[in-house]
């Protein structure tokens, strides 16, 4: 009988909008969801680049044997190079201090180099003996070719290509003068690794990721003064900030339309078990009872709601192969496999939002009385709503929470939601009362219009809050699609900064600043850079567990410290106090994540030791940085008065052209110490991530933007049966087309305006809450774009009213009775 039930319900569409809106659910979680998690492992693939590999330590040679034994060991695919400073110039110019590195003959982890050669460019593991590379900088400030001699360590090499890219460089790596690159058997030979080289070994492993850990763990077990081990918990910061960044908004997008397909799922399951109503009424009448009513009606809901999360899986594996093909053209590179988590994920939401929202409606016709086949009157007692509300709310928090990576957050976004429902709902009551009383004032078929809002008040608000809600996360969307994550890209603006300058020594200054005068070039704010290392106390000493991962790691280096008399463009203060420098007395200021890393907090006591001596003070305030700024920022700064007679070089970020070298080279003989960092890869990267984020996002957008449709077509059917059996009697008593037309549009024109008026101002205020607290971006949002959704809520509401009613409007009057009572 459910079978037969669901057939026939299937036939005849009375499950359209519910089945529509859970395929659509399960598709976009489970396919969207699969193609953003491919996406994000992409992304996170190509961050790889910073450490070359899954992991990577760097040593002297004593621990690099050990290092690969246990690569070997467990299994994972090693590559060795060594870095070493030597001299380094062009045959018969003058020779300068450069960076070499020399690479083993293990196949690289990355894939090769691309090199620009006398043969055009070439993608190579390796230079072939005899020859070496150079990067672009470092050719133009030799002033030699492709083809000519350069000498290292007094050793000529012909220079066989300009490296355009090395996939195992990290990001942020400094240009100690020219960057060479040559193969290790020419090092060896040159005998620079003798005894009292100043050479860093280093070893980067790739495999399983068991594996990769508990190599990074014998690492860290081993490790000995000076010894680093990085793993992509090393991400640059700027780095970190954009990947989280998207990962947060694609997954709280994907949130937010599967709780807009929720809503439509609900209201259609109600209209659902008003029509099976007298059905109900007569199985009972018949001796049925609630069991088996209830068995008959979760089997049919189980039925149809299976194939539908079935037949949205399979769609979900079409879907996310043919949009990652897409992606992964625009990407570059091929998307890593799709795993079977949000699949499973897709498909566990599905039953969920069944048995919390559209299950409840049916469940209750077992209840329905006998007598309801004769008395139309008789309500069907409800479920017990508090239960199910309390589900339906643990179900979104859960997912919010999930989403937006915090309970604090999960809470905001789905708070702002009710209070939004809250705001709707008064509304609509509102609305009722204010036109029942304008409405008996009016006369003809405005008058009648606007009493229909009054006289069906329950369906009006719900029309109002289901209307309202799909417009505001549709709204929500669209504002950090456009103007939120505009603004995100906008942080990596034309203009910003993309080489920072090192080692500027204080007497320097005068000879700086007529370099980058010379070159028309503009320096961000100076700021002194001090080299410091940690000294105490231990987090055990204050009773804290110690830090462990990437904290444990950065109290084993050197810091570098820096000083402000002012708290620095692009921070904000998040705890504490920043200092007045004329009052300021051995204090400190931390980054707050960084804090969090180090387990120290505010109020607690730091010692630095600088060149021998010990400067001691607390910390007084905890910032937030704004990283993409790419200005020079620091995870601590101490007050003036402890900077006050440190050993400091300076530091400042500089724009130049992409690809200019001209600035490395008028260092090179003005400010000979001077070192250049080239940022153009890392904001190359970010805006890679929020390009690839965004695509994704467009298709996110469109499956919301049609979770919305959907509960506009369920809001307006809620209340259709009862409209058709209208427009019949007021066709009776003469009413045209235009006039029953006009009213429709009086009626929800109403109701859209309310709708849309509160869904822009809601939007607006849970998009700061999203950009603040998942974002991590100032808040930002265009009246024009709010006013436009405003208007298109309710031109999308009468629209969405005339469609629903458009093939009644023209009809007999026998013809719309007849449809009314099927």
């Amino acid at each position: 009988m459910a079978a037969r039930q669901a057939w026939s319900g299937w036939r005849n569409g009375e499950f359209g909008v519910l089945l529509a809106a859970l395929f659509v659910a399960v598709l976009a979680l489970a396919g969207v969801g699969s193609l953003a998690q491919r996406t994000s492992d992409a992304l996170a693939e190509q961050s790889r680049r910073l450490v070359g590999g899954d992991a990577a330590f760097t040593s002297d040679d004593r621990a690099i044997a050990a290092a690969l034994g246990d690569a070997r060991r467990l299994g994972l695919r090693a590559y060795r190079s060594v870095e070493l400073a030597s001299m380094v110039g062009r045959r018969g110019g003058v020779p300068e201090l450069g960076m070499l590195k020399a690479l083993s003959g293990d196949p690289p982890l990355l894939g090769p180099y691309t090199v620009r050669t006398p043969d055009g460019v070439r993608r190579l593991p390796r230079p072939a003996p005899g020859t070496l590379w150079l990067s672009a900088s470092g050719a133009a400030r030799l002033g030699v070719q492709p083809g000519g001699l350069v000498e290292v360590g007094g050793r000529p090499l012909r220079l066989a290509g300009i490296v355009l890219d090395e996939p195992d460089r990290p990001l942020n790596g400094v240009e100690l003068g020219p960057r060479v690159i040559l193969p290790l058997a020419e090092v060896e030979a040159g005998g620079l690794l003798g005894p009292g080289a100043r050479a860093r070994w280093r070893v980067t492993v790739a495999g399983p990721p068991a594996a990769v850990n508990a190599w990074v763990k014998a690492r860290e077990a081993a490790r000995g003064p000076g010894d680093r081990v990085e793993t992509g918990d090393d991400l640059n910061p700027q780095l970190k900030l954009a990947l989280d960044r998207a990962q947060r908004f694609l997954a709280v997008s994907l949130v937010l339309t599967a709780a807009l397909a929720a809503v439509a799922i609900g209201m259609a399951a109600r209209q659902h078990a008003e029509r099976h109503r007298a059905i109900a009424a007569t199985l009972r009448a018949l001796g049925a009872g609630q069991r088996a009513i209830a068995g008959l009606y979760v089997a049919q809901l189980g039925l149809l709601g299976g194939i539908a999360i079935l037949l949205a899986l399979l769609a979900a594996l079409v879907l996310q192969q043919l949009a990652g093909l897409w992606v992964a053209r625009a990407l570059g590179t091929a998307l890593p496999a799709a795993s079977a988590w949000p699949l499973l994920k897709g498909g566990l939401v599905g039953l969920w939002i069944l048995a919390t929202f559209a299950l409840p409606p049916l469940l209750a016709l077992r209840r329905v009385s006998a007598l309801a086949v004769l008395r139309q009157d008789l309500r069907t007692p409800s479920p017990p709503a508090l239960l199910l509300f309390g589900l339906a709310l643990g179900g979104l928090l859960a997912l919010f929470w999930q989403a937006a990576g915090n309970a604090t957050t999960g809470a905001v976004l789905l708070g702002g939601l009710l209070a939004t429902a809250a705001v709707l709902g008064l509304a609509g009551w509102s609305l009722a009362a204010l036109v029942a009383r304008a409405g008996r004032a009016g006369s003809g078929i405005v008058r009648y219009a606007l009493l229909n809002l009054s006289r069906r008040r329950r369906l009006t608000i719900a029309q109002v809050v289901a209307l309202g809600l799909s417009l505001m996360a549709l709204l929500l969307l669209l504002l950090v699609r456009t103007d939120v994550w505009d603004q995100w890209q906008a942080s990596v603006r034309a203009d910003a900064p993309n080489r920072f300058v090192i080692n500027v020594q204080p007497d320097q200054r005068p000879a700086f600043d007529a370099v980058l005068a010379r070159l028309g070039l503009r320096p961000a704010s100076f700021s002194p850079l001090i080299r410091a290392r940690y000294v105490g106390p231990s987090a055990q000493q204050r009773g804290r567990p110690a830090p462990q991962g990437r904290g444990e790691r950065l109290l084993d280096r050197e810091f570098n410290l820096s000083t402000a008399a002012a708290l620095p463009t692009g921070n904000t203060l998040r705890a504490g106090a920043f200092w007045n420098p004329q009052t300021a007395r051995n204090e400190f200021s931390v980054e707050t994540r960084f804090a969090e890393q180090l387990r120290w907090r505010l109020g607690d006591t730091l010692a630095f030791d600088v060149a021998g001596r010990r400067i001691e003070g607390r910390i007084t305030s905890l910032r937030d940085v704004r990283w993409e700024s790419f200005t020079p920022n620091f995870f601590v700064l101490a007050s003036p008065d402890l900077a006050r007679g440190l050993p400091a070089t300076y530091i400042t970020a500089v724009k130049v052209p992409v690809g200019d070298t001209r600035l490395a080279v008028a260092l090179a003989q003005a400010v000979p110490n001077a070192n250049v960092i080239d940022i153009d890869a890392i904001t190359g990267e970010i805006r890679r991530i929020g390009d690839q984020a965004a695509r994704v996002i467009q298709v996110v957008f469109w499956f919301a933007f049609l979770s919305g449709c959907l509960v506009f077509v369920a809001a307006v059917a809620t209340t259709r049966r009862e409209r058709i059996t209208e427009l019949g009697v007021l066709r009776t008593l003469g009413a045209s087309s235009a006039q029953l037309r006009l009213a429709q549009l009086v009626e929800f024109g109403a109701i859209g305006a309310i709708a849309g008026g509160i869904a822009a101002l809601a939007a607006a205020g849970i998009g700061t809450l999203f950009a603040q607290r998942v974002l991590d971006l100032p808040p930002t949002w265009s009246g024009s774009t709010l006013a436009i959704g405003a208007l298109g809520g309710m031109l999308a509401a009468m629209l969405a009213g005339w469609l629903s009613l458009r093939r009644q409007l023209g009809t007999s009057v026998r013809e719309t009775l007849g449809a009314g009572a099927d």
